[in-house]
């Protein structure tokens, strides 16, 4: 926070504090080629006019957008999930949902600063009577749209994430959750595991007794309890001697090799090599709430 918001803060009398919005709209760039966002500020201590802020000079405008901004306030247990409520009885936001399917993901930017430093191009004359025009803000805030939980004729409202909030959101490709690998099993990428069965599809072992010679199942070979073999890219181990059956269609003689996409999962098949190079584990365990 830069001092002289700091100093602001504990004036007897501070001047009024102004929020402003920012929602950044995804592929789409304006004729600068630079990403695209509705700029928009709800109003708030009576400014219903536009407000010219940013580059220190008034450079970009925020719309009055009638709204209603709660639930940013920080907490010691917990990150906040803020709203936006929109006035929706002319359908405008209705209409940008279509197109932008709902704002899911789109980034919301929040900056909190006081009229005494805004550019006095928001003032008759264009001089700001309270000071001078620095543009200092507090930190700015980055929320991420997380659902919309409203829509009808009057009003339209979304629920925000924060940033940091990690469980449940997406990076490119990938769905963050806690204790579920999202490898395809044996793929090159991710997973990479090249061994016999290890488990079946609970977690349960399964004792394999030819791991490193297993062969594509043959419909001339009888097959003892313990022998692994392929059916495609599919495992499997015999659970009884004399067996001739085609896997995929007996479950009681042949048990599927799968990794059940846990943590236990991903030991039982690289548990050797995890005190030198660590799990290849395709979750994230880090993002599991204290």
């Amino acid at each position: 926070m830069k001092e002289q918001v700091q100093r602001e803060l504990f004036e007897m009398q501070p001047s009024t504090l102004i929020v402003l919005y920012e929602l950044l709209l995804k592929d789409v760039q304006d004729t600068n080629g630079t990403q695209k966002r509705y700029r928009f500020h709800a109003g708030e201590n009576g400014f219903n006019q536009s407000i010219k802020y940013g580059k220190a000079q008034g450079k970009y405008e925020y719309f009055h957008m009638p709204c209603k901004a709660e639930g940013f306030d920080f907490s010691v247990d917990s990150l906040p999930r803020p709203t936006l409520t929109f006035d929706n009885t002319d359908s405008f936001f209705s209409l940008k949902t279509r197109y932008f399917k709902d704002f899911i993901g789109y980034e919301v930017i929040r900056i909190k600063t006081f009229v005494k430093f805004l550019h006095g191009s928001n003032f008759p004359n264009n001089t700001n009577p309270f000071g001078t025009p620095s543009e200092a803000s507090f930190p700015k805030e980055h929320y991420v749209i997380n659902s919309k939980q409203v829509e009808n004729q009057d009003v339209i409202s979304f629920e925000l994430n924060s940033k940091l909030e990690r469980e449940g959101n997406i990076v490119p490709a990938r769905k963050i959750v806690y204790n579920t690998c999202q490898w395809k099993y044996r793929s090159e990428q991710g997973c990479g595991y090249k061994g016999g069965p290890a488990t079946d599809k609970a977690g349960k072992p399964l004792s394999c007794s030819n791991p490193l010679s297993i062969q594509d199942w043959s419909k001339t070979e009888t097959y003892s309890e313990g022998a692994g073999v392929k059916v495609g890219d599919q495992y499997y181990v015999c659970q009884a001697n004399n067996t001739t059956t085609h896997p995929e269609d007996d479950k009681i003689r042949w048990t599927q090799d799968v990794c059940p996409k846990n943590i236990a999962g991903c030991r039982a098949r690289f548990k050797t090599f995890e005190p030198i190079y660590g799990l290849p584990f395709g979750g994230f365990p880090g993002s599991w709430p204290k």
